[in-house]
């Protein structure tokens, strides 16, 4: 979220604006070089408005690592509508988000359905058919992360925008940020505030420390 002020101008000469340059700019970092995670969607159908919200939370997160000079990039590498054996793929994402917070994780999880395995890419995103708990699971292999979405609740107001803010929040799990209790962040869990805070603001902030975190975890080498 960014924030403008009003400034009345009383010189006739206005110093240069000073930009920050980014840290991998200063290193001499190539940009176009510059890793990507693989970003696969697999939707119901082509005209599912959830693919331009997670389109939409690509570019916001592009545009945030550019910001905190951090050499790392999210890409979609394709769009998939009605991928064979979508069923097994719901029922692995039902289980996961009925059971996320008393099973295992990694190599000790639930086994996901080699039809997940078969999509490929670093992170999938289903725009998943049913009103599940949205969730960022990490798996072990490809992909790495799967990232669940919840259906679109057309009697709700402004879902859409809430939903946008859901998927942003759920890619920067795939980021390596976590959870924690500032209120009207992007990152805050539990995150009941999205709601309540997504009809004023585009996207929800992230805090100091997750900018930290990012940098942290993905300083150049």
């Amino acid at each position: 979220m960014t924030h403008t002020s009003r400034f009345r101008c009383t010189v006739a000469l206005v110093a240069p604006l000073l930009v920050a340059v980014p840290a991998w700019a200063q290193s001499g970092l190539d940009p176009v070089a510059f890793p990507e995670r693989q970003v696969v969607i697999v939707s119901p159908t082509a005209d599912d408005p959830r693919i331009d919200l997670a389109r939409t939370a690509l570019e916001f997160w592009n545009q945030t690592l550019y910001e905190v000079g951090v050499p790392v990039r999210l890409h979609e590498a394709s769009l998939v509508v009605g991928v064979t054996g979508v069923r097994a793929i719901e029922t692995y994402a039902r289980f996961v988000a009925q059971r996320g917070g008393r099973i295992p994780k990694g190599s000790s999880g639930p086994v996901p359905p080699q039809e997940l395995r078969d999509i490929g890419g670093d992170v999938v995103v289903l725009l998943s058919q049913q009103p599940l708990l949205p969730f960022a699971w990490p798996l072990v292999g490809s992909p790495d992360y799967f990232v669940v979405i919840r259906s679109p609740e057309p009697r709700r107001s402004g879902d859409l925008r809430v939903l946008r803010n859901i998927i942003a929040h759920e890619l920067g799990h795939t980021l390596g940020l976590t959870h924690h209790r500032a209120s009207f962040t992007l990152m805050c869990g539990p995150c009941s505030s999205i709601a309540a805070a997504d009809e004023t603001l585009e996207w929800l902030p992230l805090t100091e420390l997750d900018r930290d975190r990012l940098r942290a975890i993905h300083a150049p080498q």
